[in-house]
């Protein structure tokens, strides 16, 4: 899938392997309030096995009564420690990004079916999750990895997929020159295959490419598409502590061409 993507205001890169699920999720988590004049310390990460870099954001909330802000907000001062821990006890820190003290990154490839610990001290704030990564995703239908795109008149594009233990999948449908990528276009719930609609891959653009990510729960409820429709669109994030996401996905794509 894309490699980098935006943060809420085009100005400043979140370069991730997964930037569009944090994308969506930044200004979301950001405009969590609290008390008047109180902010809140926000994480945010979304591991990936085919990744063997490792990204949080980790930012302030904006405090009620304050106006929105789509700029980042980092911490006046940086965490004392930012750590993510394995089932066998291995300890992965995250550094400060120089050129952005809202971005923290370590060095480590997450395993399929392990499970990993978050725990951020920034201040006063203790701020702890856990994700299981899911188990390897492989596209099976379409098996190559460029095919011809539906002709216009047909009702879409079959996928089929083999998931492993994870019982949710979003698809992204997006083109090789995109930095912007929001929200995916479907979340697929305890299912192993869908039809993509024609006007998802209807662009007049001559190459689209579909990404399909095998999720885990938290993942998969912060970046619901059908979310904003619900009695509850706000974002539900898995920390205690602080709000944020600490998640995990596990990926396979591929390119279509119009004939």
């Amino acid at each position: 899938m894309p490699s980098a993507g935006p943060a809420c205001n085009t100005g400043i890169m979140r370069p991730a392997f997964v930037a569009p699920l944090l994308c969506a999720a930044a200004c979301g988590f950001r405009q969590v309030q609290g008390p008047p004049g109180e902010e809140q310390v926000v994480v945010q990460g979304v591991l990936s096995p085919q990744a063997s870099e490792q990204v949080l954001w980790i930012e302030r909330t904006i405090p009620a009564g304050d106006p929105i802000v789509v700029a980042l907000r980092p911490l006046a001062t940086p965490p004392a420690r930012v750590e993510v821990r394995d089932t066998s006890g291995a300890v992965f820190s995250y550094q400060p990004d120089t050129a952005n003290p809202a971005r923290f990154v370590a060095t480590f490839t997450p395993v399929h079916g392990q499970r990993y610990d978050l725990l951020v001290e920034a201040g006063s704030h203790v701020i702890r999750g856990s994700t299981t990564v899911p188990a390897p995703l492989t596209i099976l239908d379409p098996a190559a990895d460029t095919v011809p795109r539906p002709a216009p008149g047909d009702s879409g594009l079959r996928l089929s997929w083999a998931s492993g233990s994870s019982p949710w999948v979003l698809i992204y449908v997006t083109r090789p020159r995109d930095t912007v990528l929001a929200f995916p276009l479907m979340l697929v719930r305890r299912d192993t295959s869908a039809l993509l609609p024609y006007f998802f891959i209807s662009s007049y653009d001559s190459t689209l490419i579909v990404s399909v990510l095998g999720v885990d729960s938290a993942t998969a409820r912060v970046f619901n598409p059908d979310r904003g429709f619900s009695s509850n669109p706000a974002f539900e994030g898995n920390l205690t502590g602080g709000p944020g996401l600490f998640g995990a996905t596990t990926s396979d794509r591929f390119v279509l061409r119009a004939q």
